[in-house]
Formats: C-alpha cells, structure tokens, sequence
C-alpha cells in the first residue's frame, strides 16, 4: 500500500471508532440520568435499591471519564501478529486503554496487556509474549505508529525492518510538557523490560541522565496496578521522591496513566510523622551549602549518615535503657518484679520490636501477676500492720489512719498497682531530640576513636539542637531512636516502594525505609553521576544491595539518554570526563550547536532577556534558566524581575509547577526536563573543579531536551574549557 493509501485506511478506522466511542458515552450518559432520576424520587421502603443504583451511577460516571479519556486519541499503534497455527494474522490497535464495541468484542487493547509487550520488544520478524504462564509465538507482519490529536489523525508511520528508534524521533522533538503525556507510545525495549517485571522482588535500576527512569517508574506502577489487580491496588503503593516540587511536576502524568490513590512523599515527610517531637528541618541544599563553605567537614556528616553511627546508637540507648533497669519495682517494701526480670528487656533483640512494646508486655505481665496475689500480699500488708493495731487503744485515731491505709493499698493490688508499675518506667517517655542531644554531648566518652573530629560533630550539631534545628542526617538518626524508643506508625497497607532519584539517600535512610515498610518490595531508581550530596549519600548500588538487600536485588541498567540532542549530550560527558566517569550513550538526534556567551555582569540582565526572546520566537514551551545555587537565583531572579519578565521562581518549599519561563537553583532541578536550558554562570567560580560542584553541572546541563546557552563570565569552567578550544564561543553585548 501506498502512503496515501495507508493514512486514508487509518483515517476511515479512526472516524468509525469515534463514532463507535460517541455512541457509548450517549448511551452510558444515559443510564447515569436513569438512575439518578430513580434516587431522586426514591421512597423509605427501598433504601436498599437506592444503594445498589448508586453503584450503578458511580459504575457508569467512571465509564464516561474513560470514554471520554479516550476520544482525543484512542489508539497510538498497531501492528499485525500472526500466531503459530493460525491461517490468518490479526491487526492488533493498542492504546492508553483497552475499548470494546457493543458485543464486547476488542477494538484496540491497553498497552498494558500481554499481548502488546510484543509492540515494544519486537520489529518485524519473529515475536513471542507471555500469557496465563505460557509463551505465545509467531510473527509481527508490520507495524505502524499513529499519531492522533483531537480525535484527528494527523499521520502514519508504517514501519518495515526499522528500529523502534525511529519511532522515538517526533516524540524526541516535542516539547517538554506534551512529552511527559506521551511516552507510553515510544517504549523503548530495555525500558518495558523493567516495566513489566515481577513484584515480587526488589529492584536497582542505574539509569543514565534522560534515560526515562521517573517516567519507567511510573508507567511500572501503571502497568502492575493492571496486571495485578487480584493482589494489589494503587493505594497499595508509596511513590518517595526528592521535594514536593518533583512530586507535583509528576503528579499530572498519574491520571493520565490511569493511576488514582497512589501515595506520594519526601522521606522527610516520613520521618517528622515518626520521630514524636517538633524540630525544623536544615536542608539537603542548606547542608550543601555550609559544606561548600568549608563550615563543616563533610566526613562528619558522611560518619552520621552510615550504619556505623547508629551502632554507636544502639549500645547508648541500650545502655540508657539498662540503666533504668537496676532497680526492682518496688511497692510499700513489697517486690512486685526484680531487676532481673525487668533486664530482659535489653536481653532480647530490640529491633524486633521497641522498647515501648515490650515494656507493654511487661507492664501487662506484673499487673496481671499483682491482681492474681493481691489477696496473698493484701494479707501480708494486713500482717505488717496487725501487730500495731492491737496494741492501739479502740479509740486511738492511729486505729483508723491504719485502716484506711491498709483499704487503700489492698485496693491498689487489687489493680495491679498498675501506678506505681507505669511510674518506674517513666524513662522510656524520654522525647527522641533529648536523648539524642544526650548521645552527642557523650560522644566523646561513647567513641572516642570515632573516624571525624569529633569535637567539630558535637559543636555544630548541638548548636542546631539547641534551636530544635536537625540536619538531613539527623532527622533519620532521630526516626531510628523514636523507632527503637516508640515503634513506627503503621505502613502495614503498602506493599510497593518506589524510589526516584534515589542516590541522594543516605545508606542509614534505607535502613529507616526498611524499617518503616517491612512488607514492601523496593524499586529504586537513580543515577549515581548526578549524587550532588556525594559526601552521605550512596556511592555504589552493589554495596547498597548487599548491606540493606542481602545482595537479592536485581540490578538493572538504563544506559541510554533519550532526552537530550547530539550535541547536549556531548557537553555531558566533557562534566563527565572530568569526574572519570564513563560517557553516557545518547539516542542521535542531532540539535542546534550549543551557544556559550562570555558575558559582563552589567550585561546580564539585556543579555538573558534577549537569549530567552530568542528561545520563546522558536515555540519553546518550557525554559529554566539553572543557576548555581539560591542566592545566585535570588539575585538573578530580581534582576528579571526589574525588567518586567514573567518568570517563575522556584524553591524547595515552592510545590506547584506551572511550566512557562523558570529560574531555578541547580540542586532543585534533579529529575526534571526543559525545551530549553540557559546555565545562569558557568564560570570557574561557581563550578570549581570539585565532585559536588561538577556533578551539579552535569544536573544542570543534561535538564535540556533540544537547547542549552551557556553563559559565564570571567573564566569558564575547567570541564567546559574544550568548548572554547573549537571556537563555539560567542561574545554578546549590549
């Protein structure tokens, strides 16, 4: 068939569907009034009809928004798959979701079937995919990509011997927002692979910058919210993701995969939910800043962030603990439990449950213990007395005070003395910041061959305490003790943890997270070349697997960018180079040659206005202009601000991303996409030759899908240096 002859088949495919799609929702619209009219005019004898049709009314709104879902595009491809043993192929459509037509017979299948894994895993030629536990085999005879808007059809792509990536080609040219919304068309093998794998264990997934990890994360869910409907439900799942910001820029991509009531977190949020006392939180980025500034030693805040120091932790709390314990409990000299009985609280493996539960059970335990002999000891209390009391007068007042005495204590036994039992373990209540400021101002005694200056750990840590301020670091430490102290809430109901940008967690943090989700298996998704706060957080994915894994986690790579041009991607790897990491491999999509402008601070403000224009005049819909860090943002924001420009600050406690013309701190700009990327500054000061400083302009550089500018002034960076050697620069003045 001719191109012509192929675009008008799918033209005539698609006005039936739309019409097929019409005709469900006029008919599903009305039934929903049908029953909405019976509810209005219900009588009392048939409260239970009414329920049912309510049933019915939320059954048929849900069958409208999924209709109506569908009409701007109800299909993206097709291809045609001839089964062993079968005389004739069959064209199979596949979509976002599946539709049937009036006799429920399939017009275009859910991407998420098993029979469309073929779509992405397979060209032309021999195919095979998994159903019911058996493999189906047989040809793909063609294949096409479909590009629908508006319920329009716009073109056809029919592919012969091609790879997949030459479907990836107009999607790679789309902008920014549009893109988020459509990769579920352009799958890429490695990437559906990682989809479409079992729940049932516990993944590491390494994946290059602009190689699809957030949006392989999510399509997973999707894809497992489908496919294990019997076990598991969206609700069942916790997405953990770097701020609030990142969350909210993902949160739109969620309905459109059709996922409602997956939880979404920052760890931190988790932690200040489980640590049992108020404090505010020091930053990642205000960490990173005081490191930069020399005003603490990273190897501090690398030492509190490994299991090392929550081993220091665990024998100072129970040494705490044990402490309290030598003493027996004791009631009007009488020994309700001894002090070795009350030491087998520490004896037992105190991370199997808290001290709080088994005080709990103690506590249960000598109550029951006293109700049970309260008329044995109320007996013995009575003795202790006897002697006294007769040999009082019957009219001696003493008479009476011995009496009601003795009614008292006798009532008390008869409850357990419950009191008094409560009373001694008081010590237990002890809040988690107090018991932690204790441990640092001991440390010295606790550890003195502890690896860090520990003097510079406890100066600077207690001068944060004081003003209930915590860092990173020590809000996890803080949710280890009121763990060990209290126990956690309960996340019991998930069963499924997902992790993006997950190198800039610290191995104690995964601890926490084990902890806090006993019953989840675990996809983490992240790139260690863009670990910005290298000096505490992961550094190999094989040392995480075997300390928090028992190296039983799969670990997968994702080595290929797709968000990047050619050119982009080159500039990359020079960052990349200079950190002696291996290059990253990038889809060849050539782009425009990157712009690198010398500027003069009094030029900045005309000269950023003039290269944003520029970038607007080509239908950019989305450009982030990445300082340095937030004073650098904060000052550059200003500038723009003067000149009247519509611009969009962001910050770590900004939660909304509205696209459009964004400035942006480097640190915040982890994990998200842009048409367009000016790089505020890319001097030699502010990127020095440093790890941090280079991994923060990998991060800024590799947010660009189609554009970069760089600008800088003075001296460039040394790792952007060979861009001047082949005369890419430009000098640009007012």
């Amino acid at each position: 068939m001719s191109k012509k002859e192929i675009f008008e088949e799918e033209k005539a495919k698609l006005k039936d569907v739309i019409e097929l799609i019409n005709r469900k929702i006029e008919i599903a619209e009305k039934n929903f009034d049908e029953q909405e009219h019976f509810i209005i005019g219900f009588k009392e004898g048939l409260r239970g009809t009414q329920f049912n049709r309510q049933g019915l009314m939320s059954l048929y709104a849900t069958e409208i928004y999924d209709l109506k879902a569908l009409l701007p595009s109800p299909y993206f491809g097709r291809f045609t798959f001839q089964k062993q043993g079968d005389n004739e192929p069959k064209k199979i459509y596949i979509g976002k979701k599946s539709l049937t037509d009036e006799f429920s017979k399939i017009i275009s299948y859910d991407w998420r079937s098993p029979v469309c894994s073929m779509y992405y895993d397979y060209n032309i030629g021999e195919a095979e995919y998994i159903s019911n536990g058996q493999k189906v085999r047989g040809k793909i005879l063609g294949k096409r990509q479909i590009a629908i808007q508006n319920g329009v059809l716009k073109s056809v792509d029919e592919q012969d011997t091609l790879s997949n990536d030459s479907i990836l080609m107009k999607y790679l040219r789309e902008n920014a927002d549009s893109r988020l919304r459509t990769i579920v068309a352009t799958i890429q093998r490695e990437q559906n692979t990682i989809i479409r794998n079992p729940i049932s264990k516990n993944y590491i997934v390494q994946g290059a910058a602009g190689s699809g990890k957030t949006t392989v994360a999510l399509h997973r869910i999707a894809y497992l919210v489908y496919n294990e409907a019997k076990q598991i439900k969206a609700s069942n799942f916790m997405i953990l993701g770097p701020n609030k910001y990142f969350l909210n820029y993902i949160s739109d991509l969620l309905p459109n995969l059709d996922i409602r009531g997956v939880n979404q977190s920052t760890f931190e949020e988790l932690a200040l939910e489980n640590i049992n006392c108020k404090v505010k939180v020091y930053s990642h980025n205000s960490s990173l800043k005081d490191v930069l500034e020399n005003k603490i030693d990273s190897n501090i805040i690398h030492f509190k962030s490994t299991p090392m120091f929550l081993k220091c932790l665990d024998n100072f709390i129970l040494e705490y603990v044990s402490r309290h314990l030598q003493n027996d409990i004791v009631y009007n000299s009488m020994v309700l439990c001894n002090k070795e009985r009350l030491q087998s609280i520490c004896k037992t493996n105190h991370k199997n449950s808290s001290y709080k539960s088994k005080i709990d059970t103690l506590i249960k335990f000598i109550v029951n213990d006293v109700k049970n002999r309260s008329d044995d000891l109320s007996h013995e209390i009575w003795l202790s007395y006897r002697e006294e009391f007769l040999s009082l007068a019957k009219d001696d007042p003493r008479r009476q005070e011995i009496i009601e005495l003795t009614n008292s204590i006798q009532a008390d036994l008869k409850k357990g003395c419950i009191k008094t039992v409560k009373k001694y373990f008081d010590f237990s209540k002890i809040s988690p910041l107090a018991l932690y400021r204790v441990f640092i101002e001991n440390f010295d005694r606790i550890y003195p061959n502890a690896p860090v200056d520990i003097k510079q750990l406890q100066q600077y840590t207690l001068e944060k305490l004081s003003k209930k301020i915590v860092d990173s670091e020590d809000l996890t430490v803080l949710v280890y003790i009121n763990y060990l102290l209290n126990g956690t809430k309960n996340y019991n109901s998930f069963t499924h943890l997902v992790i993006d940008e997950a190198q800039d967690l610290s191995e104690n943090q995964y601890v926490i997270l084990k902890l806090l989700f006993p019953k989840c298996t675990f996809d983490i998704f992240g790139d260690i070349h863009q670990s910005i706060y290298d000096y505490k957080s992961v550094k190999s994915w094989d040392k995480l697997n075997n300390s928090i894994f028992d190296s039983q986690a799969v670990l997968l790579n994702m080595d290929k960018s797709y968000r990047t041009t050619l050119q982009i991607s080159n500039v990359s790897n020079l960052v990349l180079g200079s950190l002696n990491y291996k290059p990253s491999l990038c889809i060849a999509r050539e782009g425009d040659e990157i712009d690198v402008y010398q500027i003069e601070a009094g030029d900045m403000s005309f000269i950023l206005v003039n290269q944003i224009n520029k970038l607007l005049e080509k239908g950019y819909q989305t450009i982030g202009i990445i300082c340095k860090d937030d004073l650098e943002t904060e000052k550059v924001y200003k500038m723009l601000k003067k000149v009247n420009l519509n611009i969009n600050k962001i910050t770590e406690d900004k939660e909304e991303y509205n696209g459009g013309l964004s400035i942006i701190p480097s640190y915040l700009s982890k994990g998200l996409e842009f048409d367009a990327i000016i790089l505020s500054n890319a001097n030699n000061i502010n990127y020095t030759e440093s790890a941090i400083d280079q991994k923060l302009l990998y991060v800024a550089i590799t947010r660009a899908m189609h554009e970069l500018i760089i600008n800088y002034s003075g001296t460039i960076t040394k790792s952007l240096s060979p861009l001047l050697d082949k005369g890419v620069a430009r000098s640009l003045k007012k």
